[in-house]
């Protein structure tokens, strides 16, 4: 399913690179064409607030107006910039357009510099070329865009550049619905911002100032048969690009234009393109399979449909035209072995189906997640599709673009992506998903045997994985050798203790039942105390605890602070001291809004006692987050609580000889 958060965070008029082979490019006549009567211009170009804040181009106009009165939307677009700086000319000088042919036709109106008061046209001598543009290539995606570039001749510093067209066309998988972001906001100056919407007086189209993040003034008028909205901005500046920000976080402005008043609309709509085929043949013959398999056990064979849609069926999407939003039919994914999510999806609601397991698609977003609430009702407020089992009276979330998942429905991973909406005809609003009930899924203990500077020491680590962690480990240790692995493992304890080597080689258990996966380390340590003058001493951190107590790259900051992970962290290291040994016991906890934390050290019977000449300590470690993200105004806060923790999570050993 295409990504629309991407298209939503685009930066304004920057160029895309383009990739692939150079297509046969519309004709001259096709790419330029008079501006159309229903577009209102803008006669006086605008200019630049010279307190305002610029790169290499000062952006001057915006404007986008849309019709959406005829059957057929048209959306017209100009850019007004001036090249201020030489990135600016090799950025400027390059126009990028960007459609989808199955659906859409381009047509450029305006192509023109400003030079000293003078006006170049440039639609007669530019050159223009068209390309396939394949973006998500990586995530394995093909959606079919196309790219309209053009390359503008004898471009200078001080030159403004003005050009518009139109792209004509809506995906016509909505039907007759409609659907439209329309920024107003970036992190540059715009000296105006115009847009400008018409719809049909009757028709359900509404137009809002999402969250009421535009500065500027939203007006709507009726005209006869046709409500006008127009949008208008001076000097707009909205600075928030920072790093390490939540997924979900965009501050920046956008009208929302929709036909869709509810959940249940997006439903409606959803629905006749989720039509699942448990009757067809091909699902039928793959359904008996599975219950010959694994006879009188439903459960087992809810499992092993699960696994199959997951392992047999390769992920990958076609998504251009309608194949944007619209699965392929069951039987279809199943002959060619391979789909996108939404493919996957029905597939295995198919195949539930045929076993007599109630499933339904369910609508869900990997950046919203526990946002997707105070998103719009509308198609583009989703970017993925998972399935909802019901089983034994309770909803289970089950993605079917995951790989290595456990082998039993009570402990392998579901989906946990805060709200889903489900295509069931009952469906009214959003479902909560529960959060993962796996409460430590990383745990680590290590264990050291201790001996005097001039002996050998030992450690052995065990780090188990659960639910989720136990399958992404399983699917990367699938084309990881063990031996290599094994090496990078060393070569970290390496960096705190010399002459470390293998005591015996990294091993791995994977208990699928469990969904638990449990990687062994073993080592000899030639050196594991330092010296300094008489006295030998070494330390232990509660490190890998410790990764997840971060603070932001940038500290003074407008916007939220990505942290956390999902689950709990728990390391515990045990040690064997070579004599009797005096321990100053410590136990601390720290219960933020943000996270929880609690670190301890002890001996194991009580304080300095020994057995065998020895004393047995051990050091325990927890992390949770209760959080995702920590706002600006409360980070120094919560950097506290980061300090608080990091105090008590290295303990030191000492002896003098």
């Amino acid at each position: 399913m295409k990504t629309y958060l991407f298209a939503l965070i685009i930066a304004l008029c920057l160029p895309h690179t383009a990739f692939g082979t150079p297509q046969t490019a519309q004709t001259q006549n096709e790419q330029f064409a008079p501006l159309p009567d229903w577009v209102t211009p803008i006669a006086t170009i605008p200019t630049s607030d010279p307190t305002g804040h610029h790169y290499d181009q000062e952006f001057l106009l915006v404007d986008r107006q849309l019709n959406l009165v005829p059957s057929t939307p048209v959306e017209y677009k100009r850019y007004t910039t001036k090249i201020v700086s030489i990135e600016g000319l090799e950025s400027g000088s390059q126009i990028s357009i960007d459609f989808d042919p199955s659906y859409q036709k381009v047509a450029i109106h305006r192509l023109e510099l400003v030079r000293n008061g003078q006006v170049i046209d440039h639609t007669s001598h530019a050159k223009t070329s068209q390309f396939k543009r394949e973006t998500d290539l990586d995530s394995l995606l093909y959606n079919g865009d196309e790219t309209l570039h053009v390359v503008l001749n004898d471009v200078q510093v001080g030159d403004v550049l003005d050009y518009s067209y139109t792209i004509t066309g809506f995906n016509p998988v909505f039907g007759s619905n409609r659907e439209w972001y329309i920024k107003t906001g970036w992190a540059t100056s715009v000296a105006l911002v115009n847009a400008r919407i018409l719809v049909p007086e009757s028709s359900p189209i509404s137009v809002v100032n999402l969250s009421s993040k535009g500065k500027g003034v939203l007006k709507e008028i009726t005209r006869g048969k046709v409500r006008e909205y127009t949008y208008i901005e001076n000097n707009s500046l909205y600075d928030f690009d920072e790093s390490e920000q939540p997924r979900w976080f965009n501050p920046y402005p956008y009208l929302h234009v929709s036909s869709y008043r509810s959940w249940k609309d997006v439903v409606d709509w959803a629905l006749p393109l989720y039509q699942a085929s448990p009757s067809d043949s091909d699902v039928q013959a793959l359904a008996k399979k599975l219950a010959q398999t694994y006879p009188d056990d439903l459960e087992q064979q809810m499992v092993a449909a699960i696994h199959y849609v997951q392992n047999n069926i390769r992920y990958l999407g076609i998504e251009n035209g309608i194949g944007s939003h619209k699965p392929r039919p069951p039987q279809q994914i199943l002959s060619q072995g391979y789909g996108d999510c939404k493919d996957k999806a029905l597939l295995l609601v198919s195949v539930l189906g045929a076993l007599g397991v109630t499933a339904h698609p369910a609508l869900v977003d990997t950046y919203w997640r526990d946002q997707l609430p105070q998103q719009p009702t509308a198609p583009y407020s989703f970017n993925h599709v998972i399935v909802q089992i019901e089983h034994q009276g309770k909803p289970l979330w089950i993605d079917a673009t995951r790989t290595h998942q456990g082998n039993r429905l009570d402990t392998l991973a579901q989906a946990n992506l805060g709200y889903a909406l489900v295509l069931a005809p009952h469906t009214q609003d959003l479902d909560a998903m529960p959060s993962s009930d796996v409460p430590i899924t990383q745990d680590v203990e290590q264990r050291y045997v201790v001996n005097h500077a001039n002996q050998q020491s030992y450690l052995t680590v065990t780090t188990t994985y659960r639910g989720l962690e136990a399958e992404q480990w399983r699917r990367y240790l699938e084309s990881k050798p063990l031996k290599e692995l094994g090496e990078e493992y060393a070569n970290y304890y390496a960096g705190d203790f010399g002459g470390l080597d293998f005591l015996r080689p990294l091993s791995v258990d994977d208990d699928r039942n469990a969904n638990e996966l449990v990687i062994n380390e073993a080592y000899v340590i030639n050196d594991l105390w330092s010296k300094s003058e008489d006295t030998y001493f070494f330390m232990i951190s509660g490190d890998i605890v410790d990764d997840y107590l971060t603070k932001p790259d940038l500290v003074r900051r407008k916007t939220p602070f990505r942290y956390g992970t999902e689950g709990g962290v728990h390391q515990k290291i045990t040690l064997s001291l070579p004599e009797s040994w005096d321990i100053d016991q410590s136990d601390h906890a720290i219960s933020s809004p943000y996270f929880e934390f609690k670190s301890s050290l002890k001996t194991v019977s009580g304080p300095g006692e020994t057995l065998l000449d020895k004393t047995y300590v051990e050091a325990d470690y927890y992390y949770r987050a209760k959080k995702r993200h920590v706002d600006a105004k409360n980070l120094r806060q919560y950097m506290r609580h980061v300090d608080d923790a990091w105090n008590n999570v290295d303990y030191e050993f000492s002896y003098r000889q």
